[in-house]
């Protein structure tokens, strides 16, 4: 049986028709006990008396359809008081209180009647005396609500009593049952106001706080700080590449990584006792924030956010698989940093971007100079945004040249901003920007078709083409639509897919070659070159060159720089060239910047080089009168045949 139901069975309880009468003359209360038992019977009986007893009193009247009470009496009103005290307290409450206006000895009808109205708000009240004088309205008032007071006048017949009882006795039940109703919506209410707030500030995954309800309790703690000592430490941190490794291993990994991240620092942070006040909760997809007051000064501050670090990337078992994570960690505190909850937050979020950004510094403390970094930043957002409808984002170019002939065998495409006031801005400013900004691919949609119209200008003016090399990043190829883009871009501009070249970085190819390889098979199926970008910095297995449609290796200019004065990296460039040589790849040294530079990755056996030896980044138009000016020397002609460095020949 359901609560409710249990509650409508002690509503139909006969013993719930309890009738309390408080008279002083034994006659009268005589009188109330006959007019009110089972055996009363009126000398002209009427239908109407029956009828009205069935409405209201269905299963608690007897076989003749005669209501039945249970009367008890007293005499006194301080009596009355007890007894209507001692009946609530037992859960079986009077539903009608008879009160004679005047109980001498001891406080009279009125005055028992407001205090049975303190013990018992429900039942009615019957005010019966000789003479209607004694102002209802006024009594009404004094002794609210309205609706449970009533007035008697005696003498009065038996059936005029029941006839009362039996109505009030309906409504009592009536008011218990709309009561209980009204409880049972308003207990539904709470309860699902209750689960609204959960799902408004909790986090459905970790169950932690989430971003608001962060925000508020961090506003409480600030209005409580005068009487705190210390400041707030708000500490953000973000999960490095936790988008690729919820790829990688699945959703259900991805939210028991996030739930073992929360209670991890629950218990580091929240349950240990230490730091008492503090808040950890979820505060993005894969950021969290701890809150902790009373941070004595700076030191402690720097401690606390050394132990959020230390305490994730400590290892996680998820799924019978070790994890090792990497975090990157913001700060900022109130009061230095802001008076506002929000104003400290947007602190703390201005100094873990700053960290993402900066892999050297996984834990950045907010300084005053990030604010207007952030403003510049946010500028540079929107103009960004003008500059790729506008079309001002381009391609340059910085050309490749044979190390053993001097010919021109390729050009790089480099993104440049052309800004309205002239000034150039590098891709190492915007391209991180896009990314974060989601624009990466209309970037590389843009940059592409730039070099489809700038490959067909230049047919005018050389009668040998040269391939173009376009930067592609992971973030494109996980797009999965890589290849149908650059298959349409250059059918529509009618351009050789012989004369594309994609590169890759070496880091962002091995993220995850299980999304990499389809597409870059797919490209090379088509026709297009693939190139290993930054060739040396990687860290995993050299297997995958056997494995995917490659064609040249760009080796790093970090090795570039140093291959002029150091045996080691002499011997780690030789290496890469052997190991081109072997699978049959083209050697590309990018970065060459001296004649050193140049006369040593010649010697080692590069096939071509690029760098500021050769030529710096052009617009299109200068790169064609560097051509033009090259023709006729001797160290370059762009009229003979173009060395192929994707086969390896030189």
């Amino acid at each position: 049986m359901t609560g409710t139901h249990k509650k409508l069975a002690t509503i139909q309880d006969p013993l719930s028709h309890r009738v309390l009468v408080v008279d002083n003359d034994p006659k009268l209360i005589a009188e109330y006990v006959h007019c009110l038992g089972d055996n009363f019977e009126t000398d002209d009986p009427t239908s109407t008396l029956t009828d009205l007893e069935k409405v209201w009193l269905r299963d608690e009247s007897d076989e003749g359809g005669v209501a039945s009470f249970d009367v008890r009496s007293c005499d006194q009103g301080e009596a009355a008081v007890e007894a209507v005290a001692a009946a609530t307290r037992a859960g079986r409450p009077f539903a009608i209180v008879f009160l004679d206006r005047r109980l001498p000895p001891g406080i009279d009808g009125l005055d028992a009647a407001s205090r049975i109205r303190e013990i018992d708000p429900n039942v009615n009240l019957v005010i019966v005396s000789d003479s209607l004088g004694d102002k209802p309205d006024k009594i009404a008032r004094e002794i609210p609500p309205a609706d449970k007071i009533f007035f008697f006048e005696k003498p009065f017949m038996g059936v005029e009593c029941r006839q009362l009882a039996a109505a009030l006795c309906g409504k009592w039940h009536a008011d218990r049952a709309l009561r209980m109703a009204n409880e049972a919506l308003e207990h539904r209410v709470q309860e699902r106001t209750a689960a609204l707030h959960k799902l408004a500030y909790y986090d459905p995954v970790t169950r932690l706080p989430n971003q608001f309800l962060l925000l508020d309790e961090l506003d409480a703690t600030i209005d409580a700080s005068e009487d705190n000592d210390g400041d707030t430490a708000v500490i953000l941190l973000d999960i490095d590449r936790f988008s690729f490794m919820n790829e990688t291993m699945g959703y259900d990994s991805g939210t028991e990584l996030l739930r073992s991240i929360g209670n991890r620092l629950s218990r580091t942070f929240v349950e240990d006792g230490d730091h008492p006040g503090a808040t950890v909760g979820r505060f993005g997809s894969d950021e969290f924030a701890v809150v902790i007051p009373g941070v004595a000064s700076e030191d402690d501050t720097r401690r606390l956010a050394e132990t959020v670090k230390n305490t994730v990337e400590a290892p996680f078992l998820i799924h019978g698989r070790d994890l090792f994570l990497k975090c990157s960690v913001g700060v900022a505190w109130h009061p230095v940093h802001g008076r506002t909850a929000r104003a400290v937050f947007r602190c703390a979020e201005a100094a873990l971007h700053r960290s993402m950004r900066d892999l050297e510094s996984p834990i950045t403390y907010y300084h005053r100079e990030m604010r207007y970094r952030a403003r510049h930043r946010f500028a540079l957002e929107a103009e960004l945004r003008m500059a790729l409808d506008g079309g001002r984002i381009r391609a340059w170019y910085q050309p490749q040249q044979s190390v053993t002939t001097g010919e021109l065998v390729g050009v790089e495409a480099l993104a440049r901003w052309e800004r309205q006031d002239g000034s150039v801005i590098p891709p190492s400013e915007f391209i991180p920007i896009s990314e974060e900004m989601g624009m990466a691919d209309a970037i590389f949609e843009s940059i592409l078709k730039s070099v489809c119209e700038d490959i067909v200008s230049w047919r005018e003016h050389i009668e040998k083409q040269f391939p173009v090399s376009v930067n592609l990043s992971a973030q494109q190829l996980r797009g999965q639509g890589v290849a149908r883009l650059v298959r349409g871009t250059l059918e529509e501009a009618g351009i050789d897919q012989r004369l594309l070249r994609l590169e890759l970085t070496e880091t962002e190819l091995l993220e995850d070659l299980s999304i990499a390889e389809p597409a870059l098979r797919e490209l090379s199926a088509y026709g297009v070159s693939i190139h290993i970008d930054d060739f040396g910095t990687g860290y995993s297995s050299l297997s995958y060159l056997a494995q995917l449609p490659v064609q040249a290796l760009k080796i790093d200019r970090s090795f570039i720089s140093k291959v002029a004065d150091s045996d080691s990296t002499r011997r780690v460039v030789q290496a890469i060239v052997a190991l081109g040589k072997a699978l049959n790849l083209g050697v590309v040294a990018e970065g060459v910047e001296s004649d050193r530079q140049f006369a040593h990755v010649r010697r080692l056996g590069c096939d071509a080089v690029q760098g500021y030896f050769i030529a710096k980044p052009m617009p299109a138009g200068q790169l064609l009168r560097w051509c033009q000016g090259h023709e006729a020397t001797e160290s370059f002609n762009c009229g003979t045949n173009v060395i192929n460095i994707d086969s390896g020949a030189s």
